[in-house]
C-alpha cells in the first residue's frame, strides 16, 4: 500500500469513496434525503478542479495497487481561532477496506506533510455522533478541544466537534 499525492485521474475514485463512506458512516446521523441526494458527478468535478489547481491544499490517496481505497484532504486550518495550525479537512476509506491500516497511513502522511509546512499542531472536525471516527482520532492522538458547532443537513441540526493534537 502506498500513500501518494492524488492526481486528476483519481477524482472519480475519490468521489466514489466519499459517497460510499457517507452512506455507511452517516446513516442515522444525517437525514436520508442528504445521503440519497449526494451528487457524485458534482463532487468529482469539484475534486478534479482542486487537483488541477497548483495552489490548492494537498490531497492524498491510499492505493493498494488495485486502485484508490482512501483519501485525505489537508492544509492550513480554516478556523480564525486556529490560525497557524494545520487541518485534516477530510479522511475517508471506502467501506470494506477499513481496519487495514489505510486510515492510519493517510493520517501519518498528513501529519508529516503538515509538519513540513511548518505547522506544530493540527485540528480535525468530526460529527459528534460519529463514534467510529472519534475513536480513530483519539487512537491517533487527537483530543476534543472544547469547540463545537451546529451544521444544517437539510433542515436537521447536527453537532460537530473539533479535535486537536500536536504534531511531534
Amino acid at each position: 500500500m502506498t500513500v501518494r499525492d492524488a492526481t486528476p485521474a483519481d477524482a472519480r475514485a475519490i468521489a466514489a469513496i466519499r459517497g460510499a463512506s457517507w452512506r455507511v458512516t452517516y446513516a442515522g446521523v444525517v437525514p436520508r434525503t442528504v445521503l440519497d441526494g449526494l451528487d457524485a458527478a458534482r463532487f468529482e468535478a469539484g475534486m478534479d478542479r482542486r487537483l488541477r489547481d497548483p495552489g490548492a491544499t494537498a490531497t492524498l490517496v491510499a492505493d493498494e495497487g488495485s486502485g484508490v481505497l482512501g483519501y485525505a484532504l489537508l492544509g492550513p486550518a480554516r478556523d480564525a481561532d486556529a490560525a497557524g495550525l494545520g487541518e485534516v479537512e477530510a479522511i475517508y476509506v471506502t467501506p470494506g477496506a477499513t481496519r487495514r491500516g489505510l486510515g492510519r497511513a493517510l493520517m501519518a502522511e498528513s501529519l508529516r506533510r503538515l509538519a513540513t509546512l511548518g505547522h506544530d499542531a493540527v485540528i480535525v472536525w468530526v460529527l459528534t455522533d460519529n463514534d467510529g471516527a472519534r475513536r480513530f482520532y483519539e487512537r491517533t492522538g487527537f483530543v476534543p478541544d472544547g469547540t463545537a458547532r451546529m451544521l444544517d443537513f437539510d433542515g436537521t441540526p447536527v453537532e460537530e466537534i473539533r479535535y486537536r493534537r500536536p504534531i511531534a
